[in-house]
C-alpha cells in the first residue's frame, strides 16, 4: 500500500504519505500549506489512529512552512510525531562564515521546547559531537544521499546542495518573517509570477514545451529539501518524487547522479517542483524522468499554477501516456485541457470533482 494524499492547500504543499501494511501503516507529512491550512490538516490527521513518522518542513516559504508552527501548537499532533526534518538557521550556518541566531524564530522555538527528534541521524561536522539533541542540517552534500526512514522506506535526499544552503543565509530573516513566522503571517516573499499567455489561439504543443523560459533563483525555493522515497510493495519497489519548490538545475543533477547509465530514471509518481512553474519544471528535468504520474499541489492564486508550459513539457516529454494529477479543479488545468484535449494529445488528466478540493493517489 502506497498513498499520497495532496491536501487542499491553497497554493502550497500538504501533502501525506501512507504506506507499508493496513495493520501497521507508517505515515510522513510533507509541509503544512498557509497557516489557515492548519485546521484541515489536522482534520485529516483525525481521520486515523496511530503515530505520524515524520514531518517534513521542506523550506520557509509561507506556502509550504506556514501552517507547521500551528500544527506544533497542537498536542494532538506533536504527541503523535515521530520527528522531524527542517534546516533552520543553525544549518545554514554549517555552509557559511556567516554566523548569528534571528530572535523569535518561532519553529525553532517550538521544536526545542517540546523535544521533538529533529534532523535525527544527521551528522554534524565534528563527528565526536554525538550528544547533540539537535542534528545537522539535512543536505546533499557530494551527490545524493540515502536515509533510512521507518517501516522499511529510504529517502534519497536530492537537495538542496551546500551552496544553496548557504545561499539563504543573508536572506533568512526577510524569509522567516514573510513566511509567518512573526506576526504577520500571509505575507509571500517571492515575486508573483505573470499570468500565463492566453491559450485561445494557442501555439503547438511542442511549441509551448519549446518556449525559452529563465530558471528559478529564489534562495528559499533553492534550499528546499527534495528527496526521492522508495519502499517495497509486495514484490515490487515504489518510488516516488517529492521535488518540493527546488531549482530545475538541483533536481536534474540528483537525477543524474541516480540514473547512472540509463537513459531515465524510473518513478511511480513526481511530485513537480513549484507546484508547476515554468521556471522549475523545464523539458531538461522531465526529459531525465520515465513515470507515468506527475502531481500537482496548488489552486492557482498568487501565482497562476500550473503554468501552461510545465503542463506542455509533462505532456510532450513525460512519457507514452501521461496522467496529470491536481488537487483543485482550476482554470489553468480546464483551459490546458481544452486547448489541447487529452484524447488527441495522448496523456490523461485526473482533477478533484468540483465541489471536492484535493486528491487522493493510490500507487499499486
Amino acid at each position: 500500500m502506497l498513498t499520497i494524499d495532496l491536501m487542499p492547500a491553497k497554493f502550497g504543499d500538504a501533502i501525506l504519505l501512507t504506506y507499508g501494511s493496513a495493520r501497521r501503516p507508517h505515515r510522513i507529512l510533507i509541509d503544512a500549506g498557509l497557516a489557515g491550512v492548519a485546521p484541515t490538516v489536522l482534520d485529516k490527521l483525525g481521520t486515523f489512529d496511530g503515530p505520524i513518522d515524520l514531518f517534513v518542513v521542506t523550506h520557509v516559504d509561507v506556502d509550504h512552512i506556514g501552517g507547521a508552527v500551528p500544527l506544533l501548537d497542537e498536542k494532538a499532533f506533536t504527541d503523535r510525531l515521530g520527528g522531524v526534518w527542517f534546516n533552520g538557521y543553525k544549518h545554514l550556518t554549517e555552509f557559511s562564515d556567516l554566523l548569528g541566531p534571528i530572535d523569535g524564530e518561532r519553529l525553532t522555538t517550538r521544536l526545542v521546547k517540546l523535544g521533538i527528534p529533529w534532523n535525527q541521524g544527521w551528522p554534524w561536522r565534528d563527528e565526536k559531537a554525538t550528544t547533540k539533541p539537535v542534528g545537522g542540517p539535512i543536505v546533499a552534500a557530494d551527490g545524493p544521499k540515502s536515509v533510512k526512514l521507518p517501516g522499511g522506506a529510504t529517502a534519497i535526499v536530492i537537495s538542496p546542495t551546500p551552496a544553496k544552503l548557504a545561499a539563504l543565509l543573508p536572506v533568512w530573516k526577510k524569509a522567516v518573517e514573510a513566511a509567518g513566522m512573526s506576526l504577520v503571517a500571509e505575507e509571500q516573499h517571492e515575486p508573483s509570477e505573470k499570468p500565463p499567455r492566453a491559450l485561445l489561439g494557442a501555439p503547438t504543443l511542442r511549441e509551448l514545451a519549446e518556449r525559452a523560459t529563465d530558471d528559478d533563483t529564489a534562495e528559499a525555493n533553492g534550499s528546499s529539501i527534495g528527496f526521492v522515497f522508495r519502499v517495497k510493495d509486495g514484490n515490487a519497489m515504489r518510488s516516488v518524487l517529492f521535488a518540493a519548490d527546488n531549482h530545475p538545475d538541483v533536481v536534474v543533477a540528483g537525477l543524474d547522479a541516480l540514473r547512472k547509465n540509463k537513459p531515465k530514471y524510473s518513478l511511480d509518481a513526481c511530485k513537480l517542483p513549484h507546484h508547476g512553474s515554468r521556471r522549475n519544471v523545464t523539458r531538461d528535468l522531465v526529459k531525465r524522468i520515465d513515470c507515468p504520474l506527475w502531481l500537482f499541489s496548488s489552486n492557482g492564486v498568487q501565482f497562476s499554477h500550473p503554468n501552461p508550459e510545465a503542463l506542455a513539457r509533462v505532456v510532450f516529454d513525460g512519457g507514452e501516456k501521461p496522467t496529470i494529477i491536481g488537487n483543485y479543479t482550476t482554470k489553468f488545468f480546464t483551459d490546458f485541457r481544452d486547448t489541447y484535449p487529452p484524447a488527441k494529445n495522448n496523456y490523461e488528466m485526473l482533477l478533484p470533482k468540483a465541489e471536492t478540493e484535493g486528491i487522493s493517489v493510490t500507487i499499486g
